[in-house]
């Protein structure tokens, strides 16, 4: 049987130096994806806002559409 130092039995295990690493890696991970959401989402209202209305024709068409007849 290995014997063990002071500094060994009393030292934070080696897997919980890579658990804080995996759990720092994750958390900027997610500030990614949260970063890349809001420009998604800007990006998506820009374009609504560049939208112009349908016309009258256009709009005939999506009332009978929506309207149940074919």
């Amino acid at each position: 049987m290995k014997s063990l130092t002071s500094a060994q039995l009393f030292a934070a295990p080696k897997r919980a130096d890579k658990a804080k690493a995996r759990l720092e890696r994750a958390k900027l991970v997610i500030v990614a994806a949260r970063e890349r959401a809001t420009e998604t989402a800007q990006e998506c209202v820009a374009q609504l806002a560049m939208m112009r209305p349908p016309n009258v024709l256009q709009r005939r068409r999506l009332v009978g559409r929506f309207s149940g007849k074919f």
